[in-house]
């Protein structure tokens, strides 16, 4: 699941790939995990694939579902043992705090005792797209595009539809002010939104077009979402 897209990789093919040309798959489900697949396990579990018979190494941050600080790495001995032996928390003693480590714990052994919040974020994920559809449909996609994966990612994003009747079409500069009077608006209003128009651009080989992006989360109620949906269409409608 892509951070800066909201789209998901066909996995499948890129495993077929990996079997054709016998190369090892390095897969970062930091994004996916918790939000991905019938337990939450990410990517490979949504596709039906297995962890070292499809992808030879996984990675996934704890600061998203986890709600903690650090990373984990996934793999055979070989892996493993390469990272214990050459990670900052064996080399430089930076270890993870106890308190952020058990952080971690706790959510996961969540996950496995509550198996219907995975589901639960499912939901108000697939309700979310229904609702813009329903409530937006004279803005999407005449004046916005959703361009994340539909009725299955929570990172949403909404990009501003290309006018190709234009005489002079928005540049970037224009696009990134106009997508960021939304978010203000938005804010004012109660609902949290990121204008992600202002990259750091030397960090990114793709630098992504401006967007403005929000996440679907489980302790989000559906009377939230209505109210979110129904903001962000004011604003865009103000704005646009």
């Amino acid at each position: 699941l892509y951070k800066n897209y909201g789209t998901i990789c066909p996995l499948k093919e890129l495993v077929k790939l990996k079997q054709e040309f016998s190369y090892r798959l390095i897969l970062d489900e930091s994004f996916s995990f918790g939000a991905l697949g019938k337990t939450g396990r990410g990517a490979l579990e949504h596709f039906g694939l297995k962890a070292m018979v499809d992808a030879e190494i996984l990675i996934i941050s704890m600061e998203n579902a986890l709600g903690s600080i650090g990373g984990v790495t996934v793999g055979n001995n070989e892996v493993v043992d390469h990272q214990r032996l050459s990670g900052a928390g064996y080399c430089f003693s930076a270890s993870s705090p106890p308190f952020l480590a058990d952080a971690a714990r706790a959510s996961l052994a969540r996950m496995k005792s509550q198996p219907g919040l995975v589901e639960e974020l499912a939901e108000k994920v697939r309700y979310f797209y229904h609702k813009v559809e329903e409530v937006m449909k004279d803005i999407v996609p005449k004046k916005v595009i959703i361009t994340s994966q539909k009725d299955l990612s929570p990172i949403v994003f909404f990009q501003l539809t290309k006018q190709e009747d234009r005489r002079l079409l928005l540049s970037r500069e224009e696009q990134v002010d106009l997508l960021e009077k939304v978010s203000e608006e938005c804010l004012d209003r109660g609902v949290f939104l990121i204008s992600t128009g202002r990259h750091v651009y030397h960090h990114l080989h793709r630098v992504p077009p401006p967007a403005l992006r929000l996440t679907i989360m489980n302790k989000q109620s559906k009377e939230e979402i209505n109210m979110a949906v129904g903001v962000l269409k004011k604003a865009i409608d103000a704005n646009v």
